[in-house]
């Protein structure tokens, strides 16, 4: 299953065994040694393996579930996750749409519902005055409990009075702005990618500095800007896929 370096630890090293065991497990994963999908080896034989006691490897494999990496499945065993989701960027989307599009389960947790004054870069991007009044929504979605974005959309207060987290949480964002007569029409989208921060680390369960893409999206009615969204998506999760034509 690997050979005599990978099996063997530095005990010099400043860091724990279990933290080296779960970097010689990704390194199998990032090299495709085990691929997506693959069932990996069981806690025992992981354990007779390099030599290490059953909590090492258990706390290895947990943090490579709760990064992403694998996947357990209860009775059947753990996988390397199966799944980096192409995403066409040829039409109107949402997240939630594309999800269940491609059969995955998805769970939105709302992080913070607020009515603020829109300071200078905000009210720019919506096309308002200074300090006018924008709700800002912060959420977290995750697919099988592995969260993948962290998403702040803000919109303007004037536009879609009566807005609420309760119907956000229950409906969706879009949904919500429909029942207030404000249809997404269209978009414009950019995307970049950069690091992820130690707030977005902490709330995403992930190394500070893991790749990600940057997405900033304005969603229009018209030619009114009704929403706009900064998203941080886990750089593993999205292939974003554009289609050019002559």
């Amino acid at each position: 299953m690997a050979d005599e370096n990978d099996l063997s630890f530095d005990k010099d090293s400043p860091f724990t065994l279990y933290y080296q065991l779960k970097e010689k497990l990704l390194k199998k994963i990032l090299n495709n040694e085990w691929a997506p999908g693959q069932k990996i080896p069981t806690e025992t034989e992981l354990c007779n393996a390099y030599n290490v006691s059953r909590i090492t490897v258990r706390k290895a494999v947990e943090d490579l579930v709760l990064s992403g990496k694998l996947t357990k499945h209860p009775g059947k065993g753990t996988f390397v996750t199966n799944f980096s989701m192409e995403h066409r960027l040829s039409k109107f989307y949402s997240f939630s749409e594309e999800l269940k599009r491609n059969g995955m389960n998805e769970h939105v947790q709302m992080l913070s519902f607020d009515v603020i004054a829109a300071g200078e870069g905000i009210s720019g991007k919506l096309q308002l005055t200074k300090n006018e009044q924008v709700y800002v929504v912060k959420r977290l979605r995750m697919v099988d409990k592995m969260p993948y974005t962290v998403e702040s959309s803000y919109i303007p207060y004037l536009l879609c009075k009566g807005l609420t987290a309760e119907n956000v949480i229950e409906k969706g964002l879009y949904n919500s702005m429909r029942e207030l007569s404000v249809f997404p029409e269209h978009v414009i989208e950019k995307f970049r990618a950069t690091l992820i921060n130690k707030s977005e680390a902490s709330i995403m369960k992930l190394k500070m500095n893991s790749p990600a893409i940057q997405l900033e999206r304005t969603t229009y009615f018209g030619a009114e800007i009704i929403e706009y969204c900064s998203s941080i998506v886990r750089g593993d999760f999205f292939t974003y896929t554009i289609e050019l034509k002559s």
